[in-house]
């Protein structure tokens, strides 16, 4: 989701047009709730050592240096990623972006009316029927017809379409310059906005980005159990398939861990999987039908692939593969 490599590309994202990002926040920050980002800091503050946890155990990594344990610090950052700054502003219509984030919404209208419109037959003679919604029938036709229209302006489609093929992470960021330090920034606008279009709590899906990007931290800088990280080139050079289906990867784990505790988190990751595409999808495929040894394969090519500096996505389905068959020998 959205991960920078060197600091010439975030001088680039922060310089890449101010005008560009306060217009597209102009148009977007007033249609999401007025304490989104107060949503998202507490989701945070509530989720962030739960999240480390279950990755550490996960991944069996740990962030460690020489001195001892360090931390990748999180920011909750204004602004958006440039490529949604940039399909905001093709579409300066506030009005269109007000339809697409209440879509969620109208679906509940239409619902609504269509249970009314079936049932009227014994609504209308009921004796406790109010009395201006006496011959409302028509009225509830008409409203539906409207509600209908408005959810297939094309428009609406063509943009989710649209924000379904950027290829960045749109609701956060890890950022892994080579040499330097380390950090996550999650974006609350973006994810306020996304969070109403899936129709999910703006927490939950803060947790699901919260894991995303740490598992991109935990992924490149943990240390297994030789004290081997993945060096910081190597890990830039790397196939962004590799590096995103492995964040996607241990955020669907993580998700199913908290399932229990928190089911919405869950549900946000899946609904958002629908907006995504190319890299954060392929994890779908990595052994399929193989659930008992699956993340015991993954977490084996994940520590076998940074010692060996495999770049190659080719490459990584290989290792993955191999992994499954020798872990399967030794089961018997």
């Amino acid at each position: 989701m959205f991960d920078f490599s060197t600091s010439d590309q975030r001088r680039a994202h922060e310089g890449a047009d101010k005008a560009l990002q306060n217009r597209a926040t102009s148009i977007i920050e007033p249609l999401i709730p007025p304490d989104a980002k107060d949503r998202v800091t507490r989701a945070f503050n509530q989720w962030n050592q739960i999240v480390r946890e279950h990755i550490r155990s996960e991944t069996a990594l740990k962030l460690v240096d020489g001195d001892g344990r360090y931390s990748i610090p999180v920011r909750i950052v204004n602004g958006f990623p440039k490529g949604l700054a940039e399909l905001i502003d093709r579409y300066q219509d506030p009005v269109l972006w007000l339809l697409i984030l209440g879509q969620p919404k109208l679906g509940g209208v239409v619902e609504g009316l269509r249970f009314l419109l079936d049932k009227w037959d014994k609504l209308e003679p009921w004796p406790s029927l109010p009395a201006n919604a006496k011959n409302g029938q028509p009225h509830l036709a008409h409203s539906l017809d409207i509600v209908r229209a408005l959810q297939q302006v094309a428009l609406m489609e063509q943009v989710k379409t649209e924000i379904k093929k950027i290829e960045e992470d749109i609701l956060g960021a890890y950022f892994y310059p080579v040499d330097q330090n380390k950090r996550i920034e999650l974006y609350w606008i973006p994810i306020a906005m996304i969070a109403a279009m899936l129709d999910v709590r703006i927490e939950d899906l803060t947790l699901v980005v919260l894991a995303h990007e740490l598992a991109h931290g935990y992924t490149h800088l943990g240390r297994d159990i030789e004290g081997t990280l993945w060096d910081d080139t190597e890990f830039q050079k790397t196939d962004l398939k590799i590096k995103e289906g492995l964040a996607q990867f241990y955020t669907e784990v993580v998700m199913e861990k908290l399932a229990a505790r928190t089911p919405g988190p869950k549900v946000a990751y899946e609904r958002l999987l629908e907006l995504q595409s190319g890299p954060y999808l392929v994890h779908r495929d990595w052994l399929k039908g193989h659930s008992r040894r699956r993340g015991e394969a993954v977490r084996f090519t994940l520590v076998a692939a940074r010692k060996r500096g495999v770049r190659s996505y080719d490459a990584w389905l290989k290792m993955l593969n191999d992994a499954d068959i020798s872990l399967g020998r030794t089961e018997y």
